[in-house]
């Protein structure tokens, strides 16, 4: 009796250790499978926001230089450097992104690479201003990173698609938060629609807040404009464990 008890004792607990095993490698699979989903979806945004990014700006350009080529041909030589600087950015951040799958050098400045990004688009076709203000050394570098690409974005739609005669950007960074709208006067679109059927730029924007802790609020009717309104809390590198 003793021995069948053993035996059964001894079966018992493979049984459970094998089920046990077989839950862990399920749990470890899922895991995988989790990170493959996430990496996938972080290659997307960095193809969509920088490469994308790229190729539009390229684009546009070329086609401007082309109706100023008879009538102001040093305007069109402008389009055309501008062209060439597109391209070799595409050409590093392909680099980047093939390479090491790590995301581009940082940004530096947020105020310049703002800058630098409205001095692609064409005046004449629309009056853009721009407002940052605080002191950007609040923010890690790859919030403002991250920022710039959200805004940046945010930009490119309204420049794209809106139809707008003015454009506006506001960033205010404060020692807790980093704050940023993106308007438009443009024809504007159903929010709710967008997010159903959108592409991956509305949905890169979202995805970037959510993961430094933000959030991204779109505000917007047909006819009515777009307001898009970034969040970003912010942690003091000189705050300790207890935020003080």
């Amino acid at each position: 009796m003793l021995a069948l008890a053993v035996t059964g004792m001894e079966e018992s607990l493979s049984r459970r250790v094998r089920e046990a095993s077989e839950s862990y490698h399920g749990f470890l699979l899922n895991q995988v499978h989790q990170a493959q989903e996430d990496e996938r979806r972080r290659i997307a945004r960095e193809l969509h926001d920088r490469i994308g990014h790229g190729i539009s700006v390229a684009h546009q350009q070329l086609a401007l230089s082309e109706v100023y080529h008879a009538t102001d041909p040093a305007r069109a030589l402008a389009k055309i450097a501008i062209v060439q600087q597109a391209v070799q950015e595409i050409m590093e951040n392909l680099r980047q992104i093939t390479s090491e799958l790590h995301p581009a050098a940082s940004v530096g400045s947020l105020e310049k690479s703002l800058l630098a990004f409205l001095e692609t688009v064409d005046e004449d076709r629309i009056c853009i201003g721009l407002d940052v203000n605080g002191d950007e050394s609040w923010a890690e570098p790859r919030c403002i990173d991250e920022a710039f690409l959200i805004i940046r974005e945010a930009a490119r739609n309204a420049l794209t698609h809106a139809e707008a005669a003015a454009l506006f950007i506001r960033v205010d960074i404060a020692p807790h938060a980093l704050i940023a709208s993106v308007q438009d006067d443009g024809r504007g679109f159903d929010p709710a629609s967008a997010r159903e059927h959108g592409g991956v730029g509305l949905a890169s924007m979202r995805e970037r807040a959510t993961l430094l802790g933000g959030r991204v609020a779109i505000s917007s009717e047909p006819r009515g404009g777009c307001l898009v309104e970034l969040f970003i809390p912010l942690k003091r590198q000189s705050d300790g464990p207890d935020g003080g």
